[in-house]
């Protein structure tokens, strides 16, 4: 056999190798777009998700079918409500006991913020930061402690920190301007940041991160919240996936920040179908 036959072979077998190597690791990837392309056109019915998340053997599917529920347009009915409070307090699993907090802030009331406060001391990372975020959407003087506690813990999750130091922008109170100003030289510049939104937010002022301004300010001022400007809760935005666009007969819409509940007027509730949303094309989406 010639070199260039023995070269040709060596080639060809190098090239069925490299094809077979991408397959494997190519394999799993291929499998979640053919998963996710098939969910867009048969998802789970409505009483699917309902077993799903009621399901006592299987966390997975609890979360999952929480997810599901909660944001469908009748995720806050009150036979799902129950089910999110029961999670909040019961769940062991720390992703469904996330999911479910998200679910409860998202379509609870003002009294199921305690609920909800008491997993700001989980052990677990996940299920704190869902807790924090939560309470972002619900008004409740109650749980104001806890989250400034939250504020004042070092060793924190930063992202839990952040999401407590957004929730306390709702309310004005001496004792949360104190500790917003603290926060302001943390060395995270992210939790600076959601800081400095929330002293805004309750005083109308801009002093950037220089905490001796805010003191100077606040201490010259007879009301320093009177110049408070409206709380809403932060909505999560991003472009659309290239399975979204190809799923061209199923619009992509997001919540527009909005007033928490016990802010906003009585019975008013969110949800992904409110006629003001935004679509991922649009300014801010």
């Amino acid at each position: 056999m010639s070199r260039a036959d023995i070269g040709s072979r060596i080639g060809f077998a190098a090239v069925c190798g490299m094809t077979v190597l991408w397959a494997v690791a190519g394999c799993d990837t291929i499998s979640e777009d053919l998963s996710a392309f098939t969910d867009e056109f048969m998802p789970p019915s409505p009483s699917e998700a309902g077993r799903w998340l009621i399901d006592p053997n299987d966390s997975d599917n609890r979360r999952r079918g929480t997810l599901l529920i909660a944001n469908s347009p009748f995720g806050g009915g009150e036979p799902y409500l129950k089910v999110y409070r029961d999670m909040a307090i019961n769940e062991r699993d720390p992703l469904a006991k996330a999911a479910a907090l998200a679910a409860l802030g998202r379509h609870g009331i003002p009294d199921d913020a305690p609920i909800i406060a008491a997993s700001l001391n989980d052990e677990n990372r996940q299920v704190r930061w869902a807790a924090a975020q939560a309470l972002q959407r619900i008004h409740n003087v109650a749980v104001v402690g806890d989250l400034l506690n939250v504020l004042r813990r070092d060793d924190e999750d930063t992202d839990t920190r952040i999401a407590a130091a957004v929730a306390v922008g709702q309310y004005p109170q001496d004792r949360v301007f104190q500790v917003l100003i603290n926060v302001l030289d943390d060395r995270e510049l992210a939790l600076n940041l959601a800081a400095h939104g929330s002293l805004q937010t309750l005083t109308g002022e801009d002093f950037a991160l220089e905490r001796s301004a805010w003191y100077q300010w606040y201490n010259n001022t007879a009301e320093p919240f009177a110049g408070k400007q409206e709380y809403l809760f932060p909505t999560y935005q991003r472009g659309e996936t290239w399975m979204e666009r190809l799923a061209f007969w199923s619009t992509t819409t997001y919540e527009r920040p909005a007033p928490p509940a016990g802010l906003r007027p009585q019975g008013e509730r969110r949800t992904y179908e409110d006629d003001e949303e935004l679509k991922p094309d649009e300014p801010g989406g």
